[in-house]
């Protein structure tokens, strides 16, 4: 002890100073470091929190996303459903119209071969007995070659058949030809047309 100088007594008491300085100075940049690193942990978890919810608002999003697809995906299939029946239903109505032109084309060939026929029948002065017809007993009567029922001594009709002339008609209803002229002044004796009803008058 009596070799220490005044020097390193003045050194070895201030040791103890410089320690209690350096222990604060270490705890107020303790103190500074961690308020840092709370406010740095905070923003973090405020920045986690945004993320999160918008990895939630995302999550929802895709969820909206795939359901919208699906209800898409189901509507692209009626779609697709309802064009098939309206392309099947197109196809019957252009068949149905299809077959009534044919059945047109067919009825329409058939009237007029049939009509050339009545014409050349007509020309040659051969006709065709018309369908009798039960409303007209007349007709009926006047086919089978006897005249229509009617009282002795009045006018009557006659429906004209094949093969009738003024001629017949005088022989059958014991009528004159001029009687049968008078009595039809608009019908032209050479042209009878069969279904035609003149006037038969009353004989005398």
């Amino acid at each position: 002890m009596d070799n220490l100088s005044s020097a390193d007594l003045d050194a070895s008491s201030k040791t103890p100073l410089f320690i209690g300085i350096a222990a604060v100075i270490i705890a107020l940049t303790g103190v500074v470091i961690g308020w840092l690193g709370l406010s740095k942990a905070s923003s973090l978890e405020a920045r986690l929190a945004e993320i999160s919810g918008a990895s939630e608002s995302i999550t929802k999003l895709e969820s909206t996303v795939n359901s919208n697809s699906e209800t898409l995906r189901r509507a692209a299939g009626k779609i697709s459903s309802i064009e098939s029946s309206l392309s099947k239903v197109a196809s019957d109505v252009q068949k149905d119209v299809s077959d009534v032109k044919k059945s047109m084309r067919s009825l329409a060939i058939q009237a007029g071969t049939a009509l050339k026929k009545v014409e050349a029948l007509e020309e040659s002065g051969v006709a065709a007995a018309p369908a009798p017809s039960p409303s007209s007993p007349a007709s009926s009567s006047s086919d089978k070659g006897t005249p229509a029922s009617s009282s002795p001594g009045s006018a009557q009709t006659h429906t004209i058949a094949s093969g009738d002339t003024y001629e017949k008609l005088r022989v059958l209803y014991k009528v004159t030809v001029n009687d049968l002229i008078d009595a039809n002044p608009g019908v032209d004796p050479r042209r009878l047309r069969i279904g035609q009803e003149i006037v038969i008058p009353a004989s005398n």
